[in-house]
């Protein structure tokens, strides 16, 4: 293992906090926040400084950097951000347990929504709620991409974080030109992020909480606030507006890519996209048939039925009424939409449609070569026959999943009232929507769990988010030997 270059990069990470922790306090600023407030941004950006400092101050000899250093840097730097991404939270005085103050930022920084505020949203002030939102926006494409850039001794070698960084089981074409992808990316990132705020302000939502909700949906994390979330203002334009950005979210970030180079038709023929497009409308087709007689008015039927569907399989998890008043076969539906997620190299977390879709193409080979043994069929995704090895690790990876859900189901039913509670709290925090099924209760307040509890699953939603595998790396001792 390569520890120093490892620590070096890990400081310059910090660097990059520390930048970017001077927005909230020009938000301060302009909303005449309190000393406090202010300060305690200044405090923490000055810990970034000096522990970035320590780590960074001598650049290393020695720069091999390979797939394992770029797993054990994405899950340390989760990690690290979760920590200091915590100290405005805590320094301000208004989270008091510094456990508080780790959930809530790993729960920003991994795009989970899960919070421990709900009840306090209305004494916050506006810098801590933009700090709030804003580690959704950051998470969501991921800081490690943004360092590639940023840092020109990476190279080749920015694939290793790449893979290790965005959701899925493969990046597609865009790892060949890693800098000049990344400086598009985040150009779209941002650019749609603008243009859902002002589709927000249009429909007469303010600008400071149109921007939190844009970046909210960006980075589909879905922090709340209000308590009654998006049903707070009442309005199917804003709804519409935001099912369409959360649809738009959970696709592959390659296609815009592909999109911005004139690459459209590959974008049209992709066969995840297909099976993204296919299960919105069959689970709208099903919920909005099992719901319509309870339905005076079919638009707003369609509306609130698009709404949620996209807000779950992106893992958004906003809300604008209570789905519990849904009948069963729609909470079984959003279930499946929650261990789902969207598209791979999307913001999203959960499985991915991709991966879905192949194991259940391997089910079917499996299938048919029972039925027919000397018939061999191989399993095609987007025309390319996909290796034994490939089927294999999707497989092992969907084990792996379950596997570790089950385990935290485990641990967490030994704090919470019953299995519904502990259920809830596995798939939002491993899967990285926050909301769930609100079986927490209406304000989805985490607050109640204890500090162990919440200790976990801060852990799981960083594991969740970084679809595990780093954060096993991350915890094995081989993993550390020296290079």
């Amino acid at each position: 293992m390569n520890w120093p270059f490892t620590r070096f990069l890990i400081g310059r990470l910090l660097f990059v906090l520390a930048g970017l922790m001077l927005v909230p306090i020009i938000v301060a600023l302009i909303y005449q926040n309190d000393w406090q407030v202010i300060r305690s941004f200044l405090v923490s950006i000055i810990a970034c400084l000096v522990v970035g400092g320590a780590l960074s101050y001598k650049s290393p000899q020695n720069t091999l950097f390979f797939a394992r250093e770029g797993y054990i840097l994405v899950a340390l730097s989760w990690i690290v951000y979760g920590f200091f991404g915590a100290l405005p939270f805590y320094f301000s005085g208004y989270v008091t347990s510094p456990v508080d103050a780790f959930f809530e930022s790993v729960s920003g920084f991994t795009t989970t929504g899960a919070s421990v505020l709900s009840e306090h949203l209305h004494v916050l002030p506006e810098a801590l709620m933009f700090w709030r939102s804003f580690t959704l926006l950051i998470g969501g494409m991921g800081m490690l991409i943004f360092l590639m850039y940023i840092i020109p001794n990476f190279g080749a070698k920015g694939v290793y974080v790449m893979r290790a960084e965005l959701p899925g089981p493969n990046q597609g074409k865009i790892e060949s030109r890693v800098s000049h992808s990344i400086l598009i990316l985040y150009g779209i990132y941002i650019f749609l992020t603008i243009l859902v705020t002002v589709l927000l302000v249009v429909g007469h939502v303010p600008v400071f909480e149109a921007m939190l909700l844009a970046m909210g949906v960006a980075g589909t994390g879905g922090f709340n606030i209000y308590p009654s979330s998006i049903g707070h203002y009442n309005s199917q334009y804003v709804e519409t507006v935001l099912a369409i950005a959360m649809f738009t979210f959970g696709m592959n970030f390659n296609f815009f890519y592909l999109i911005f180079i004139g690459r459209i038709k590959e974008v049209l023929k992709d066969e995840e996209l297909k099976w993204y497009v296919q299960i919105i409308l069959a689970s709208c087709a099903v919920i909005a048939f099992t719901l319509w007689p309870s339905y005076d008015d079919f638009s707003h039927l369609l509306s609130d039925v698009f709404f949620n569907v996209t807000s779950v399989i992106s893992t958004t998890a906003y809300t604008n009424l209570d789905l519990l008043s849904w009948p069963l076969t729609t909470h079984i539906i959003i279930l499946v939409l929650m261990f789902s997620g969207a598209m791979s190299g999307s913001t999203t977390s959960g499985l991915k449609v991709i991966r879905i879709g192949i194991f259940l193409k391997s089910i079917r080979q499996e299938i048919r070569s029972m039925v027919s043994p000397d018939r061999v069929v191989p399993v095609t995704f987007n025309g390319r026959a996909l290796t034994p090895k490939m089927q294999r690790g999707i497989a092992f990876y969907l084990m792996t999943y379950l596997f570790m859900f089950v385990v935290l189901l485990i641990i967490l039913s030994f704090d919470t009232v019953n299995f519904s509670s502990a259920f809830s709290a596995t798939i939002a925090t491993l899967s990285n929507i926050g909301g769930s099924l609100n079986l927490l209760g209406p304000s989805q307040d985490y607050v109640q769990l204890s500090d162990f509890s919440k200790v976990i699953m801060s852990f799981a939603m960083i594991m969740g988010r970084l679809e595990i595998y780093p954060m096993l790396v991350l915890l094995s001792p081989a993993s550390w030997r020296k290079i």
